[in-house]
């Protein structure tokens, strides 16, 4: 089975014959389904966007959303209508909606959407502001009461996704008993994977740029299932980067730039586990 993995496309800032151009890229690579891990377009452009995209290259999309997902809506009004989606297009399967899949026997697929949660780097004293706190409802909302309620509103939403994250992986592991499990998620959940210009992204904007307790969650599993290989693919920062934070845990986020979206591996399964493959672009 191949699988090509895909992050902060934001395909909104394309025209519909360079989106249409992008597909065929994909359609090209002969995979059999699609993951992506956040950042496809924005709120008013996301639904659209997917199902022109599941149209066009007619294979399973597994995905999960990012924060620019999320611009100029509310995270309530979006999942709202992504879970109308899903139940809409049997191709569109938003990974917190879905659950648990298995791929192939021995690999399973989860995914959470993961937001940033403050806790690494030095939010109290930090003078960092981004588009998040604007152009998201709830941020917005709890930012105009003060600083403290948008870091609170923050880790709200990251420990729900975390703990969905947690049942899910749980599930999986008594169900399956698997052999290796990919995680998808959004915003990197190790301080090691948030990467600029070649080093690790200050403690200033890393309380924007990670989510521990995403983080949290992938160490507590991975340590009580030694055994089981855990591959998790991110974006967020737009900088690859390449942790192995334990024997059996793995963490790859992805590169993007804005107009020029990209394969960014194409990962096969077999019986005998993953490999990574470079996009056939690069």
């Amino acid at each position: 089975m191949k699988l090509a993995w895909l992050t902060d496309l934001h395909l909104n800032f394309l025209n519909k014959n360079e989106r249409i151009g992008f597909y065929q890229t994909i359609i090209s690579a002969k995979i059999n389904a699609v993951l992506i891990s956040g950042d496809s377009a924005e709120a008013t452009s996301i639904c659209d966007i997917l199902k022109e995209m599941a149209y066009q290259i007619e294979k399973p999309i597994y995905f999960v959303l990012g924060n620019h997902d999320y611009y100029k809506k509310s995270v309530a009004y979006v999942r709202t209508e992504i879970v109308a989606l899903s139940k809409m297009n049997t191709l569109l399967k938003w990974l917190p909606y879905s659950g648990i899949h298995e791929l192939e026997t021995g690999t399973l697929l989860v995914g959470t959407d993961g937001f940033a949660d403050g806790r690494y780097g030095n939010y109290e004293k930090d003078p960092v502001s981004l588009n998040d706190s604007i152009l998201i409802a709830e941020l917005y909302q709890e930012k105009l009461l003060s600083r403290f309620h948008l870091q609170h509103k923050m880790q709200q939403l990251a420990d729900n996704d975390a703990a969905q994250l947690y049942r899910d992986l749980q599930i999986g592991l008594h169900t399956y008993n698997p052999k290796r499990i990919i995680i998808l998620t959004h915003v990197p959940p190790f301080p090691e994977l948030c990467i600029y210009q070649g080093r690790q992204t200050d403690s200033d904007f890393l309380p924007f740029f990670s989510s521990k307790a995403t983080g949290d969650v992938l160490l507590a599993i991975a340590h009580n299932y030694p055994s089981v290989e855990f591959y998790t693919f991110c974006g967020h920062t737009h900088n690859y980067a390449h942790a192995q934070l334990i024997p059996n845990l793995t963490v790859t986020a992805g590169a993007a730039e804005y107009y020029f979206p990209t394969i960014q591996k194409i990962i096969s399964i077999s019986s005998w586990g993953i490999t990574k493959n470079d996009s056939p672009q690069n």
